[in-house]
């Protein structure tokens, strides 16, 4: 009995050695993935600590695109009034060819030089090449055909690409709307003449022929609105003779897209001749008292004579308007993972509703 008690102890001895170590093994093992995933978590609640405040800014996020909707909806009026697509020439224009283009601005020259003769506007005429005969009719005045801006192209026309002739196209109609302005800033007894209409170069082929019709301008760029990609336009320098009130009435008729960007005026100052001595005294030849005597009368004249001036008006029509919004389309961190929901309401807001569908597009296809 006491050896097999001594037996049985042994192998429980033995046996709970092995389990002990076994376990013991197992319990190291534990207790160190638990520090392991003690020490992961600890890494991760730091890394969340920085996503702690994700929800309010999310929300503050979308009051900031809310106002920022409201801007881009403001923006987007004041600038659909300003290209004024109803009246905008460039945004009205219906394709054409260029042998159209050609037609109407030959037939531009008999209008406004008949409604600028009606309206009893001068016009500069260019000086005759033929030589001076010393009889004849001297009374006839020189014919007029001046040309608006487009002298070049009457009677003659090269060989314009498409997209060249529309923009020839598009400046003559904006050429006869503003000397329709100017024909309705007349007053009646004061002279008004148009000094010169100048434009700028519709293309390669407009530039080797537009000659003295010419826009050059140095300074003046940095006066107009336009920037690339962003605002286009057309610029154009009116020059008139007349008087201040003739320049202000040109100017109450000029609206959106016309843009005037910069006014300058040229007055001519002429010196009157000295005053004159006016004597009223007759001599007596048969004599008498000095009472008959009468001092000589001196004529005031004025010092200074009081003409014309010249008003330089330099005009830019807007003729296209880009707000940019496309530009978010080519960023793929605001698309790639887009809320359609917020992207749809910035564009609801903001006055963009035909850029809905493209947006919804590009997030379906980034998913």
């Amino acid at each position: 009995m006491l050896l097999l008690f001594l037996f049985l102890g042994l192998v429980v001895f033995v046996t709970l050695a092995i389990l002990s170590s076994g376990i013991s093994d197992d319990i190291e093992e534990v207790s160190t993935d638990i520090q392991r995933e003690w020490s992961n978590q600890t890494f991760t609640q730091e890394e969340l600590t920085s996503f702690q405040n994700l929800d309010s800014d999310s929300e503050l996020s979308l009051i900031e695109l809310s106002s920022l909707a409201n801007v881009e909806k403001k923006q987007s009026i004041f600038w659909k009034n300003i290209l004024n697509s109803r009246e905008n020439h460039m945004s009205k224009w219906s394709k054409k060819s260029a042998e159209s283009v050609n037609a109407d601005i030959t037939r531009l020259f008999t209008s406004l030089r008949s409604r600028c003769l009606s309206a009893e506007i001068e016009l500069p005429v260019s000086s005759s090449k033929s030589p001076t005969i010393g009889f004849g009719d001297t009374s006839k005045k020189p014919e007029n055909n001046y040309g608006f801006g487009f002298s070049s192209y009457d009677g003659f026309w090269p060989s314009f690409s498409e997209e060249e002739a529309k923009i020839l196209g598009v400046q003559a109609k904006i050429v006869k709307e503003m000397v329709e302005f100017i024909t309705q800033s007349t007053i009646e007894s004061q002279k008004l003449s148009i000094v010169q209409i100048l434009r700028e170069a519709a293309g390669k082929i407009d530039l080797t022929h537009i000659e003295n019709d010419q826009l050059t301008m140095g300074v003046e760029q940095q006066l107009l609105l336009r920037e690339k990609g962003k605002l286009s336009s057309l610029v154009f320098l009116i020059t008139i003779k007349g008087q201040s009130k003739h320049a202000r009435n040109f100017m109450n008729e000029l609206r959106p897209p016309f843009m005037l960007r910069n006014l300058t005026v040229r007055r001519d100052l002429v010196e009157a001749e000295p005053s004159r001595v006016v004597n009223d005294f007759t001599p007596n030849p048969f004599g008498g008292s000095g009472e008959d005597f009468a001092p000589p009368k001196k004529e005031s004249l004025p010092i200074v004579k009081d003409v014309n001036s010249e008003f330089s008006f330099l005009i830019e029509y807007i003729t296209e308007i880009n707000n940019g919004v496309e530009q978010l389309f080519t960023s793929k961190s605001i698309w790639e993972k887009g809320d359609p929901e917020v992207l749809e309401q910035f564009f609801t807001t903001s006055g963009n509703t035909d850029k809905i569908e493209e947006a919804k597009l590009l997030i379906t296809n980034g998913e």
